[in-house]
């Protein structure tokens, strides 16, 4: 019995004895990592004369505003809106009946305007059908006159974006009048003016709910009393900025936004070790401004940096999951972006390409048009600066 009883502590002993030694820290280097964690960094600068701007992506009709501006580092800039035809005739308890025109009103939004000129208006003018798409700024200007005036419609505020209407009545429908050759289609001009030079930007079509709306209220030829009041809606199907077409663009610089719109491809070459096994902690995107970005004071637009999916240039793929993405102000030059996410897909078994494509969240639908130095720049090129931490040291491994 007594044997018994010693065999069963000598073993008790024997088991938490081994429970302690493999639970002591430090102990047991097989399973542990060697040292502590180790971080380091590195800076890898664009690769030479790989990177580039391609412009022509969206076409004048897709952009979410329409531009307008008078001089100044504004240039020259006017709205052509044009509204789906009214028709001469409406559909009444399914027949179609003439009617008279009672009233009209115009609506678009202000979506943003330069608060800093006093005395602000915004001129609609009555536009022929000729006018499309290729009308530039100039030719535009040259059918600006008096007698096409529909209404100048002063901004309301210091804070002014939102609805307005344009109401028109009485004599002022002499202004909408629709002719033979006109097809009821009513196109619109429109044109900013201020004490100094000034812009805003007006919702266009692509906009949503922000788009122009054309309103007539009509009397209909019906007997019915009840049903003589109607009110036929239209709204636009066409809106683009006229532009002035001899502005010089700068192909010197990395241009993102701007007209007609551009975006930005930089490549990198990453070394083998940034590949493999390390763990990327932070990276960050530095951008040089070729000078200082310019547009309505307190106006914003996003630049988004991409990973790519294919390189295939200018038609590149890119991700939608893995971006980032910085406001861009008036007045902002250089920027930093932290792109983690999107440089950790340049790893793996699968890697994808080592480029960023560079995009401003507006495309063509704002001011605001950043221009940054090149690989090519004699300083400020493009560069990442990567935090990483290499593999650990597992002892006997």
């Amino acid at each position: 019995m007594m044997r018994r009883a010693i065999g069963f502590m000598a073993f008790a002993v024997l088991v938490t004895g081994c429970t302690e030694h493999l639970t002591q820290p430090g102990v047991c280097p097989t399973f542990c990592p060697g040292g502590a964690a180790v971080f380091k960094d590195t800076v890898i600068t664009a690769s030479f004369g790989t990177d580039s701007s391609f412009s022509g992506y969206l076409s004048n009709a897709e952009l979410t505003s329409v531009l307008v501006s008078s001089g100044g580092s504004y240039g020259e800039t006017r709205g052509i809106i044009r509204f789906l035809t009214r028709g001469d005739s409406l559909s009444v308890k399914d027949t179609l009946r003439t009617f008279a025109v009672d009233s009209a009103i115009i609506d678009f939004t202000l979506q943003a305007h330069d608060t800093t000129q006093a005395n602000a208006f915004i001129d609609l003018y009555r536009l022929p059908h000729t006018v499309d798409s290729t009308t530039t700024q100039p030719q535009l200007d040259a059918l600006l006159t008096p007698d096409r005036l529909i209404q100048s419609v002063p901004i309301r505020s210091a804070l002014g974006n939102g609805l307005y209407h344009v109401v028109l009545q009485g004599a002022d429908l002499a202004a909408i009048a629709f002719a033979p050759t006109d097809s009821t289609r009513l196109r619109v001009g429109f044109r900013i003016r201020a004490d100094g030079p000034t812009a805003g930007r007006i919702g266009a079509p692509a906009a949503g709910a922000s788009g122009p709306v054309f309103a007539t209220y009509v009397t209909a030829d019906i007997a019915d009393t009840t049903l003589r009041k109607q009110v036929i809606t239209r709204a636009s199907d066409f809106a683009v900025t006229a532009r002035n077409l001899g502005v010089v663009v700068d192909h010197s610089v990395l241009v993102v936004g701007g007209y007609p719109v551009a975006r930005t491809f930089l490549r990198f070459a990453i070394p083998n070790f940034l590949r493999d096994s390390v763990t990327i902690i932070r990276a960050t995107l530095e951008l040089t401004g070729a000078r200082p970005v310019f547009g309505i004071p307190s106006d914003t637009a996003q630049l988004v940096a991409n990973a790519i999916l294919a390189d295939f240039g200018a038609k590149s793929p890119v991700s939608t999951t893995r971006f980032a993405l910085v406001p861009m102000i008036s007045g902002s030059q250089s920027v930093s972006l932290e792109v983690a996410t999107i440089i950790r897909t340049w790893q793996g078994k699968t890697p994808l390409p080592t480029v960023i494509r560079l995009a401003l969240g507006s495309e063509g639908a704002t001011f605001i048009a950043p221009t940054f130095a090149s690989s090519r720049s004699a300083t400020g090129m493009p560069r990442l600066r990567i935090t990483y931490r290499p593999p650990y040291s597992f002892g006997g491994l």
